[in-house]
């Protein structure tokens, strides 16, 4: 059975993990490189550091985008206030009276930041060289604008470092995984030179025998009839890499989970002296030496 090393960083953390307390036990005694288990622990806690400050580095973001996404909300809606309050001096549609105020071929309020930071640098400077507009209404103050337009830039540029920061955790974390997938790697190839592929040991590293054949599926298109009044004829088509079969069954009411019954390399089953009057649940596994399936779809036979 194959043995493969995850690409994903997040999924090498428990196979690293499963792998250490087999090498901690067997390094000396099958002549792993010295000092291996020390150094997977060492790489498994730099990983596992470097994902924790890449998922930190993704909220941190978040936070950010969010900051920002407020900050542009309230620029537009202050912008949208300025347009209203000027709108009777001017002209109710847009016309070049507007470019003063940032506006650009229509009254349309920018959602991109570029957009609205230059909105907000034209309209705070229009309001500067003309203060009167402002002496009765404070929403027309240019350092309000000002204001907005900073918070929307510094908003903006903590977002930009942020996806610095999280591009610099992710390529950090790629790094450190790269490390822990060779020394996976190497490990795997060194039991293959000191284990047999049948060799229980190979489960104590988290492996997969590599001699064992792939799990069978479970048993598909079972069959369960009444034979006589107490028993059961179990009947079922071959199952793919299945070596033999094991039986189950759960008298309802009375077992409290699954039975097993007995094995059979054959495709049929006889399940006897079940009790009268009563419903008997039978399913079915497939085994092989690389193991167990899981069990097929429950078949309900009622006893007489």
């Amino acid at each position: 059975m194959k043995n493969t090393i995850t690409s994903s960083p997040v999924k090498l953390i428990p196979q690293i993990t499963l792998a250490i307390p087999g090498v901690t036990k067997y390094e000396a005694a099958i002549g792993l490189p010295v000092g291996m288990a020390a150094s997977m622990q060492i790489k498994k806690g730099a990983l596992v550091a470097s994902d924790s400050n890449y998922e930190q580095a993704r909220l941190d973001l978040k936070s950010a985008t969010a900051a920002r996404r407020l900050a542009i909300k309230k620029a537009r809606n202050h912008v949208r206030t300025v347009r209203e309050l000027v709108r009777p001096t001017l002209t109710p549609t847009y016309s070049q009276a507007w470019d003063a105020f940032g506006f650009q071929g229509s009254l349309k309020v920018p959602g991109k930041v570029n957009s609205l930071v230059l909105m907000l640098t034209k309209m705070g400077s229009h309001l500067a060289a003309n203060p009167d507009l402002g002496a009765d209404e404070s929403n027309l103050v240019a350092a309000k604008i000002a204001a907005l337009e900073t918070a929307l830039v510094t908003a903006n540029t903590v977002v930009n470092k942020k996806k610095a920061v999280l591009q610099r955790s992710l390529e950090e974390r790629a790094e450190k995984a790269e490390e822990v997938r060779y020394i996976l790697r190497e490990l795997s190839s060194a039991l293959r030179l000191k284990l047999a592929p049948l060799d229980s040991r190979w489960v104590e590293f988290g492996f997969n025998k590599v001699g064992a054949r792939p799990t069978p599926d479970a048993p598909a298109g079972v069959t369960a009839v009444l034979i006589g009044t107490n028993a059961i004829s179990v009947k079922w088509p071959p199952t793919a890499r299945a070596e033999h079969y094991r039986g189950w069954k759960r008298v309802i009411g009375v077992d409290a989970e699954m039975v097993f019954v007995g094995s059979t390399s054959d495709l049929d089953m006889l399940m006897e002296e079940l009790p009268g009057n009563s419903e008997v649940e039978v399913a079915l596994s497939a085994v092989n030496n690389g193991g167990e399936s899981a069990r097929s779809t429950v078949v309900i036979v009622r006893i007489l």
